[in-house]
C-alpha cells in the first residue's frame, strides 16, 4: 500500500464532523485529531467547490472564498505539515491574508489571530486546534471575545484533548463558538445561579444527564 489508512473512529468522526458543519472533537492525545481536522475541511471545500459549478447553486460558495483556516499552537505546526503531506493535502502556514490564495487550507497560530493580523471572516471554514490554550489569554472573557471573531465563518470546528469539564464555562464557550447555544442561555438552562462568581458554574442535579446528552449532540 502506498496510500494511508484511517482508523474506524477517525473515519466516523470525519463523516460526522463534515455532516454537522459545526462540531467539536473532544478526543484524547494520540487519536488523530490533526488528520481529522484536515480531512473535514478538505471535504467541506470540495463539496462547496462542486456546489459553485455551473448548474449548481450555493449561497456560501458564491459569497465566501473557498479557503479554510486551522488555528493551532506553533508547537504543533510540523505535526500538521507532516499529516497533510501524508494524506495528500496541500497546507501552507500564513500570518497575513495576502499570503493566501482564493482556495486552499491554511495554518496559522493563535497569536496571529488574537493580534488582528489575520481576519477569520476571510475563510469559509475554520478549526481551532488545542483550543483550551485560549484560557491562558486572560481568562474566560478574552476566551469568548476570541471566539466571536469567527461568528461569520459558516463552518466551524474545535479540537482539543482537554475540554476541561471541571470548568463548564469553557464547554459553554465552545458551544457558543459553534453556534449551538449562547453562553447566557446555557447558564440559565443547566446551572445554578451564582451572583458572586458568574463563571464558576454548578450543574443543577436534575440537569446533569440532560447537560451531557446535549454536549454529546455537538461534541
Amino acid at each position: 500500500p502506498s496510500g494511508f489508512e484511517l482508523k474506524p473512529h477517525q473515519a466516523a468522526a470525519i463523516i460526522w464532523g463534515a455532516k454537522g458543519g459545526r462540531r467539536a472533537l473532544f478526543e484524547s492525545f494520540g487519536l488523530g485529531k490533526t488528520v481529522q481536522q484536515l480531512l473535514i475541511l478538505w471535504l467541506i471545500l470540495r463539496a462547496l467547490e462542486k456546489q459553485g459549478t455551473p448548474g449548481n447553486s450555493s449561497i456560501v460558495a458564491n459569497i465566501f472564498p473557498l479557503r479554510a483556516l486551522i488555528v493551532a499552537p506553533l508547537g504543533v505546526r510540523q505535526e500538521f505539515m507532516r499529516d497533510a503531506q501524508r494524506v495528500g493535502i496541500e497546507l501552507k502556514f500564513v500570518r497575513r491574508i495576502e499570503e493566501c490564495e482564493e482556495t486552499g487550507i491554511y495554518l496559522t497560530n493563535y497569536e496571529t489571530v488574537r493580534d488582528g493580523k489575520l481576519d477569520p471572516a476571510q475563510f469559509v471554514a475554520a478549526s481551532l486546534d488545542e483550543a483550551s490554550i485560549l484560557s491562558s489569554f486572560g481568562g474566560t472573557k478574552t476566551f469568548r471575545e476570541f471566539m466571536r471573531l469567527f461568528e461569520t465563518v459558516p463552518y466551524r470546528f474545535v479540537a482539543t484533548a482537554t475540554p476541561d469539564p471541571n470548568e463548564y464555562i469553557e464547554l459553554l464557550a465552545y458551544a457558543a463558538f459553534l453556534g449551538i447555544m449562547d453562553v447566557s442561555q446555557a447558564k440559565t438552562r443547566f446551572f445554578k445561579r451564582d451572583s458572586v462568581h458568574a463563571d464558576k458554574l454548578t450543574l443543577h442535579p436534575h440537569k446533569v444527564k440532560e447537560f451531557w446528552f446535549w454536549c454529546s449532540t455537538w461534541g
